[in-house]
């Protein structure tokens, strides 16, 4: 593969002051410490993704076109989708979505960081990619959760803002809430990625037998603004392609003999038996090709980003099986498209602190790239899906940070 050296000017992410920690055994660190104050003014905003956004477009001379693709439940935070061309059925369509968990927002910089790549770059290899793909970015698609506050200050946290209100769908008042509603300071609201369904016009109603409160290894039930605005650009786009970008907690060693913690988590397969039946008895099947390649892209992260062996991308294992037909991953994939997650170390920002979280959004990055070159030049399906089960390594022991979070 003809590779791209990668130079993007990374945002420095100086999150608080210089605390040396003494080095953690098993294993090792970087962890943000109890007594530093983690600060948020590197991430961005609503409003300062907004700027950044119009600014970039006002620059591509006509590349990238920035469009609401909805707005957030409650608080009325728009959510933008930066989208390089419309659908063509002779093009490519990739959507990538971040930020679904609002504390998971250093990918919100990676995406800005490709948005200007791909919007004013002059190379060639990024002008083959707007040639041959349609890309849609969503790089906040959880703004409320974002811009969550405690006393005056921003503390991101995992839900949307939202009440559940069963009268709205026509239930019973009292109803009981989707079990993935719940609250952070008495203020509610739903884990977005357990919202989704694969019947992607799917309404809640009195006559469906989905009806709350069911669990994650079914469906969820549309019910947020954030979940409809992603499933309805991805039924205008039918990308071949979704990548959906987040952070992980616990942090899991390399292994059961290699204190080294990974920096990536990745997974293609998230639906177990490759099909699910909801409780209407609707049935959706993964197609042999989309899983085969989910497993390809995956793979070919994997290769990308371990080629320099012990670099700092080294620590890559595949996330542990789950079974999430109410995720995004699992109601696209069983809907056509070849799924890859990204889930860089550490549950949100306060967990690593600056320099990991720089490392990290390098490495989302120059993976994202690799799948998008993969594509235009056709690596990717050259590479053996069997790779995925046999060579990619799986999770190693759960690591839990040692120090009290640093949230309020």
């Amino acid at each position: 593969m003809k590779r791209f050296v990668f130079f993007l000017s990374l945002i420095l992410l100086f999150l608080s002051s210089p605390v040396h920690a003494q080095p953690q055994s098993i294993p090792n660190g970087p962890w943000v410490e109890a007594e530093q104050t983690v600060q948020l003014q590197a991430f961005l905003t609503v409003d300062e993704l907004e700027k950044k956004l119009l600014g970039i477009e006002a620059r591509s001379k006509g590349r990238l076109k920035v469009e609401v693709a909805g707005y957030s439940a409650t608080l009325g935070y728009p959510i933008f989708v930066a989208k390089f061309g419309e659908p063509d059925e002779n093009k490519i369509g990739i959507l990538i979505q971040s930020t679904i968990h609002g504390d998971e927002e250093a990918h919100v910089v990676s995406c800005v960081e490709l948005i200007q790549t791909l919007a004013t770059s002059g190379n060639k290899d990024v002008l083959e990619i707007l040639n041959r793909m349609t890309i849609w970015i969503i790089p906040m698609l959880n703004p409320s959760g974002v811009m969550f506050e405690v006393d005056g200050s921003r503390w991101p946290k995992r839900l949307n803002t939202q009440t559940w209100d069963p009268t709205e769908w026509g239930l019973p008042s009292g109803h009981v809430a989707p079990h993935y509603y719940g609250s952070r300071f008495g203020v509610y609201g739903y884990d977005l990625n357990r919202d989704f369904h694969p019947n992607l016009d799917f309404v809640l109603n009195p006559a469906t037998n989905n009806k709350p409160r069911g669990s994650s290894r079914q469906a969820g039930f549309l019910v947020t603004p954030e979940a409809r605005a992603s499933a309805a650009l991805f039924k205008a786009l039918k990308p071949k392609a979704f990548i959906d970008l987040h952070h992980q907690y616990p942090t899991y060693a390399q292994g059961v003999d290699d204190n080294d913690m990974n920096t990536l988590q990745i997974l293609g397969v998230v639906i177990s038996g490759t099909s699910y039946t909801d409780l209407d008895g609707n049935l959706y099947t993964i197609a042999p090709e989309v899983l085969a390649l989910s497993k390809q892209m995956n793979s070919l992260v994997y290769q990308e980003l371990t080629e320099n062996g012990n670099s700092h991308f080294g620590n890559i294992t595949k996330y542990a099986p789950i079974n999430y037909p109410g995720s995004a991953l699992g109601a696209y994939q069983l809907n056509g498209a070849a799924i890859m997650l990204f889930e860089i170390r550490g549950g949100s920002i306060y967990d690593t602190g600056q320099k990991a979280n720089g490392v990290f959004i390098k490495q989302t990055l120059n993976g994202l790239w690799a799948i998008l070159m993969g594509f235009v030049t056709g690596e990717v399906y050259d590479i053996d899906p069997t790779f995925y089960d046999t060579e990619i390594p799986g999770s190693g022991p759960r690591i839990r940070n040692p120090h009290p979070n640093p949230q309020p």
